[in-house]
């Protein structure tokens, strides 16, 4: 072989390397926010949040281990959660991040429920001290402001609760509580001043976000072999051949769930009208959908209800067993004529949340569904959307019930209960205050043990159900959507997925 045919291939290989395919672009359907703004879709959010901001603590075959963090850990012999930060850990701003931006992150929050003048119970409402935040009104973060949360340096958190919370390592895999730097929020301490900085595995590259995309570049130098460059749409491009879609609008991709369900539909009824505050009512449409009937009408969305005739098997996210079927036509009539005949004569409205004002057909055929049953019975309603984070007053006077679509995480069974307590920021589509729901919740959250906090919840799951004040309906996985000419798969290990996370995802071979 000669040299120059040598050269020659040499030439085509490193070219070949070269320009081998080692970015995505990732397509989010639904949004009209910048897709890390407050009141973007959570699907959005959490797309770009999950890479930026990444985890203090991840999830592989059903165990705990750490991602940003060093370590995570019980220490049964002082009886207090320990977190340890690594040497040399650095945001995206290349400021080193400090064991003060680590109690800072996971008390965000409360931070921010003072500055919004809204009660936050939050993931961590069990932690010595907590409730100092409020009390003293602190709008930003000072050390040492909450009891349980002692700094020892040179990279320990130490974290003691009134009664060690059996979750809390679980909390620390989701991107809400990683580590974010104080001094590129703005003054909210929810919106960024630029756009989201983090110590995750990619960084936002300027301008941000700019005409309906942004784009990411890999910082973590330890991963050798995940893609260098991600880019994320909000509108669709004629030119651009997409990866991978939030939502399942191309028909020749492949679709992958999460193993656990993480993705819910019910009813919340609204506490801003009378109609909403009958308990009347509220049974009416409870013996009125047939869960099981709905189900039909999705190719991903299940049941959260069981047949009389059902063996109960495993979890779900409502709890830690289903509930039977209540759907019950001979006591729909029964219901329906004891709500007071001037609300029953009325045309109600339903909310529904969209973040572009337009509801996917998969979801809008469920409502369809809905409304033809309810009007068979003689009830009226239409359906209207909103694109803020809670529903607003105007359409709360008006609405039966918010039709709502939750993420969830499948670690965490209690917190999701608390959107309908007082504290809750979401102040109309949930229940009048009550003293035993308020009392149910407290004794989940100071349960010592998981199999405690299982019984907890079912007597809360019980008593929400018994009073009608959210009604399940359906549940399903997350869904990510793939290119199969593109994306070998997502991961190595789906069986503990629950975001898109582009390091873990496995391009096809060229």
């Amino acid at each position: 072989m000669s040299i120059k045919v040598f050269m020659l291939i040499l030439s085509i290989i490193f070219s070949s390397a070269i320009f081998a395919k080692n970015s995505i672009n990732i397509m989010i359907y639904n949004c009209n926010y910048l897709p890390y703004e407050f009141h973007a879709p959570n699907e959005a959010k959490e797309t770009v949040y999950t890479q930026v901001l990444g985890s203090l603590l991840e999830l592989k075959n059903g165990e705990i281990h750490p991602k940003i963090l060093q370590a995570g850990y019980f220490d049964y012999k002082n009886n207090e959660y320990v977190l340890e930060m690594k040497e040399n850990t650095y945001f995206h701003n290349n400021r080193k991040a400090t064991l003060d931006d680590l109690e800072f992150s996971l008390l965000r929050y409360y931070y921010v429920a003072v500055n919004e003048n809204e009660s936050d119970d939050g993931y961590l409402g069990n932690i010595v001290g907590i409730n100092r935040i409020s009390e003293l009104k602190l709008r930003n973060y000072q050390r040492g402001s909450v009891e349980g949360i002692k700094q020892e340096f040179p990279n320990k958190l130490k974290i003691k609760f009134s009664t060690p919370d059996p979750d809390f390592l679980y909390k620390l895999t989701d991107w809400n509580l990683s580590l974010v730097p104080m001094e590129e929020l703005a003054e909210n301490l929810i919106d960024w001043k630029k756009y989201p900085i983090g110590a995750g595995p990619y960084k936002v590259l300027e301008p941000g976000f700019k005409n309906g995309s942004m784009q990411l570049k890999k910082i973590d130098s330890s991963l050798t072999k995940s893609i260098d460059e991600v880019n994320i749409y909000t509108i669709l491009c004629k030119d651009v051949e997409y990866d991978i879609s939030i939502a399942n609008i191309y028909p020749n991709f492949k679709s992958f769930y999460t193993k656990d369900p993480v993705l819910q539909i019910g009813l919340t009824f609204m506490n801003a009208n009378e109609l909403g505050n009958n308990i009347n009512f509220r049974k009416f449409i409870q013996a009125a959908i047939n869960s099981n009937e709905l189900e039909k009408y999705s190719t991903v969305y299940k049941s959260v209800n069981l047949n009389a005739d059902t063996k109960e098997t495993g979890n779900n996210i409502w709890g830690t067993k289903h509930f039977k079927l209540d759907h019950n036509p001979n006591l729909v009539k029964y219901y329906f004529n004891k709500i007071p005949k001037h609300l029953r004569k009325k045309e109600w409205i339903g909310t529904v949340y969209s973040g572009n004002s337009e509801i996917p057909p998969e979801k809008a055929v469920i409502l369809t569904e809905i409304k033809k049953v309810l009007a068979g019975y003689g009830f009226k309603i239409k359906f209207v959307t909103f694109d803020q984070q809670y529903v607003p007053k105007e359409l709360a006077e008006k609405a039966a019930f918010d039709f709502g679509f939750y993420r969830i995480e499948p670690h965490e069974y209690l917190y999701r209960f608390a959107r309908l307590l007082q504290s809750s920021p979401d102040i109309y589509p949930r229940p009048l205050y009550d003293p035993i729901l308020e009392s149910l919740y407290e004794n989940a959250v100071k349960a010592k043990t998981r199999d405690e906090k299982f019984l907890m919840v079912n007597k809360l799951n019980d008593y929400i159900h018994e009073k009608v004040y959210w009604m399940p309906l359906l549940e399903s996985g997350k869904g990510i959507h793939y290119n199969p000419k593109t994306v070998e798969k997502l991961s190595e290990n789906t069986t503990d997925l629950l975001f898109l996370k582009v390091d873990e995802v496995v391009l096809v071979k060229n």
